[in-house]
């Protein structure tokens, strides 16, 4: 009988598919950063984002805690007889500080292009500040501060770039607010980030 064909050595691209697969599945502490711009469901205007984070992350899962930073302002005017011209204009700005322990699922079957989706709570510092345009004993500078609870759902995809990987992330995000400047309102924004990420 003749001898038996040797197997044939794996392809180029199937060597390329197994490591790129074995790349969206690894283990170890996650670190990284984005910015970009939030877009706030209040009257306040569209303002620049910036966010950490750190994890870990085992397979498909994520689990890591987030910090970002915002500040968006909003400005009017109004009629009151009690200042001069019986008129003044005001700007607040809302300083944001949030925290989120968040949960990711990751598709990783595409390779080296990684959709994923989370969860998670959202802690909310945030810091009003009002001043007014005009300069009269009557109105001064106010600021109030508070700490409120919300949650956050983080869309995003991960391509690989390097030994890490380039994200693109939507963020959807609620949160309430019953400063004596903002009423009883809401915190809740859309923001688009971009940034990188490593697995250590």
């Amino acid at each position: 009988a003749p001898p038996a064909a040797a197997p044939a050595p794996a392809t180029k691209d199937a060597a390329s598919s197994s490591s790129e697969e074995s790349w969206a599945n690894r283990s170890g502490v996650l670190i990284g950063a984005k910015v970009g711009g939030i877009m706030p469901f209040n009257k306040l205007q569209a303002n620049g984002t910036v966010g950490l984070e750190a994890g870990y992350q085992f397979g498909p899962f994520v689990i890591a805690l987030t910090a970002d930073y915002q500040a968006p302002k909003s400005h009017d005017g109004a009629n009151d007889v009690r200042v001069a011209g019986g008129t003044y204009g005001w700007h607040i700005t809302e300083q944001e500080l949030d925290v989120m322990p968040e949960f990711l699922y990751r598709l990783t079957m595409l390779g080296s292009v990684v959709p994923y989706v989370g969860i998670g709570p959202r802690i909310y510092m945030l810091r009003s500040t009002v001043r007014s345009n005009n300069v009269t004993p009557y109105m001064m500078d106010t600021t109030e501060q508070s700490t409120k609870l919300g949650f956050g759902v983080p869309l995003g995809v991960e391509i690989k770039v390097g030994p890490g990987a380039f994200i693109a992330e939507v963020l959807l995000q609620y949160g309430t607010i019953d400063h004596t400047a903002t009423g009883d309102s809401n915190v809740g924004s859309a923001s688009l980030g971009l940034g990188y990420r490593m697995v250590l």
